[in-house]
């Protein structure tokens, strides 16, 4: 007997740069994992951003799908290196579950057609390798119907099993307002064994969008709720907390209900003057932050608010110890994570009718609670104050007790596999024996661990950005290519080499070369001279049209430059570099791939299989030589 095999789909899942993003995904996945009855392995993704202009965008997404699209099992080798890498799971309590990243083409304002053949471009070969090397899975998980969805659908062709699609994204109603992306969405649904959605709300969102398929939905749709570890928050009594503290936790944005947030407060606050709020989490924009301090001033209330950054579960955990009162403002939520670990502390919730946090809040809400009407400022202030009139009311460990029945781990796993019970007729008992799983296929593999890449981020803001979350023993390790232009985002300290190249150098001699060899003074003498070289003015205009090869090309020679001095001390173009492994390559976005391009031809350099959240991966799990 072995546990049931189970291949998660998961584009949000906690990162190096986001351990937060996915983070019900990853509960779940610990779930299931702790439970000794399934074995998950993860597929999640990280991008690799392209130009935004349109005609350096096609070609950067047509080189990433060339150099990925990679024979299958080689593939497979790569991305593992003799082994599955272990997740960094720092938000999590479990350890080990097996994570693939697949790096997608992702271009500024592409849709969300495009999107999901990008996915589907990165996702085919990886799970052609899988079938190659002999790898076997029970069942597929995707969490998301799209793009998730239809990469598990065609996955399930392939290897001939089933798949399970669950839905949490709030974005369901607008990617079915897309008449292509409602087609294939619904392809998805109609070929899955079961669809759970976390939340009565999304159900009859799908069911409302998709009326055609009512019938199968009576069939095959199933609501069960986000795992929440609620073993990590604690219920302390009322006499440990900082009396009047209201609390919200999440992203500072308006559809979140921040604004109404703030009347709301304003408006008890002068009823009871005692009441303070702390918001944890950020903005989306440093604008947005200042008009949400700007807005509490005028409310006169900028004494009592405080914005706190984001912090991790643990630091949630603290937060909510300490506070007094809930508040879950949001105008629309398909589940609502954060209402479920306050009432694991213990806390009562103050919430607006948002669709997944009525149902946490249950037919009785205000035993754990109130409900009042969204965007209402004084509804919200209402609710408030009644509620933290008769906070003595409410038993902590009650609260605790009633969110730990319907959302832990064991409560929830015990619905899910159940759901995989019936989509592939067997228990996880009685899953075949004998049959090789993926970690063990792929230990097989001969590939030496890599050494840690050089990375290659011209687009130095970006790689700023990227390589800020990495771990500093890591940094100190790095040889970083990029741009010589300092930017508006300084580098994060301590990165182990900076190599630099001034991308315009061809461009401006090439510009030198194409004007006269010796430039008159004056209006008078220029024109004189060009009349007597009326090529130039042709030659300079072929130049400036000619500046992105010329940058690119800048670029390619600087990558091999490094590679070579980094290999052997010499950055000589007649270094040989046979009696060494070849250093891999990580690059940043699609520019990069490009820059990288003649460096990886001429066999100087491999291209490194994944990404910045790759290489964390392959860093935490002791994989990199």
């Amino acid at each position: 007997m072995r546990p049931l095999r189970v291949l998660v789909i998961a584009r949000w899942y906690p990162a190096v740069d986001d351990p937060v993003r996915g983070s019900f995904v990853a509960d779940q996945v610990d779930a299931l994992a702790a439970s000794g009855m399934i074995e998950p392995t993860v597929v999640s993704f990280e991008f690799v951003r392209l130009n935004r202009v349109l005609e350096r965008r096609e070609p950067e997404r047509e080189a990433i799908h060339a150099r990925f699209r990679v024979p299958a099992q080689d593939r497979v080798d790569a991305l593992t290196r003799g082994g599955w890498p272990a997740a960094v799971r720092t938000w999590s309590h479990l350890a080990g579950v097996p994570v693939a990243r697949l790096l997608v083409a992702s271009g500024p304002e592409d849709s969300s057609a495009a999107e999901g053949d990008d996915h589907l471009a990165a996702f085919a070969p990886f799970v052609e390798g899988l079938a190659a090397r002999g790898a076997t899975f029970d069942l597929l998980h995707a969490h998301t119907g799209f793009p998730d969805g239809e990469l598990a659908a065609r996955a399930a062709a392939m290897l001939g099993i089933p798949y399970v699609v669950t839905e949490h994204s709030s974005r369901t109603g607008a990617l079915l307002a897309d008449p292509e992306v409602r087609g294939r969405y619904a392809a998805v649904l109609a070929g899955a064994a079961r669809v759970v959605v976390v939340s009565d709300a999304l159900a009859a969102e799908i069911r409302d969008a998709l009326p055609e398929m009512a019938a199968q939905m009576d069939e095959l749709l199933e609501v069960v709720p986000n795992t929440v570890p609620v073993e990590l928050f604690r219920a302390p009594a009322r006499s440990h907390r900082r009396r009047g503290e209201l609390l919200y936790v999440g992203t500072r944005k308006a559809d979140k209900g921040i604004g109404t947030l703030l009347e709301a407060f304003a408006l008890a606050r002068a009823d009871v003057p005692e009441l303070t709020l702390r918001l944890v989490g950020r903005s989306p924009t440093a604008a947005d932050e200042d008009g949400w301090r700007t807005r509490a001033a005028e409310l006169g209330v900028a004494e009592a608010v405080a914005f706190d950054p984001p912090v991790d579960r643990a630091g949630v955990a603290d937060a909510m110890a300490r506070a007094d009162l809930f508040v879950h403002p949001s105008r629309r939520e398909t589940f609502g994570m954060v209402a479920v670990e306050a009432l694991a502390s213990g806390l009562p919730v103050v919430a607006t009718r948002s669709g997944g946090v009525d149902g946490i809040l249950g037919p009785e809400p205000d035993t754990v609670g109130t409900l009042v009407a969204t965007d209402d400022p004084r509804a919200l202030a209402d609710g408030i104050l009644e509620t933290w009139a008769r906070r003595d009311a409410f038993d902590p460990a009650a609260l605790r007790a009633g969110a730990e029945e319907r959302f832990a781990a064991p409560a929830v796993a015990r619905r899910l596999m159940e759901i995989y019970e019936r989509a592939t007729d067997r228990s996880p008992q009685e899953a075949p024996a004998g049959t090789p799983g993926p970690a063990e296929v792929t230990g097989r593999s001969a590939v030496p661990p890599p050494a840690v890449p050089i990375v290659i981020g011209f687009n130095r803001v970006q790689a700023a950005r990227l390589l800020a979350p990495l771990p500093g023993e890591l940094l100190g390790q790095l040889t970083l290519v990029t741009t010589d232009d300092p930017g508006d985002r300084p580098l994060p300290a301590g990165i182990g080499t900076v190599v630099t190249a001034d991308l315009d150098a061809g461009y401006q001699a090439a510009l030198r070369a194409a004007r006269p060899a010796q430039q008159p003074k004056g209006l008078m003498g220029r024109v004189i001279h060009f009349a007597r070289d009326p090529g130039a003015s042709d030659r300079i205009a072929a130049v400036h049209a000619d500046r992105p090869r010329y940058r690119l090309e800048t670029a390619q020679r600087r990558v091999i430059e490094t590679v070579r001095a980094a290999a052997g001390g010499d950055s000589s173009p007649t270094v040989h570099l046979e009696a060494t492994t070849p250093p891999d390559l990580l690059c940043i976005d699609g520019y990069d791939i490009l820059a990288a391009g003649p460096a990886i031809d001429s066999g100087v350099a491999r291209l490194a299989p994944g990404g910045v959240r790759w290489l964390a991966d392959q860093w935490a799990a002791g994989l990199l030589a």
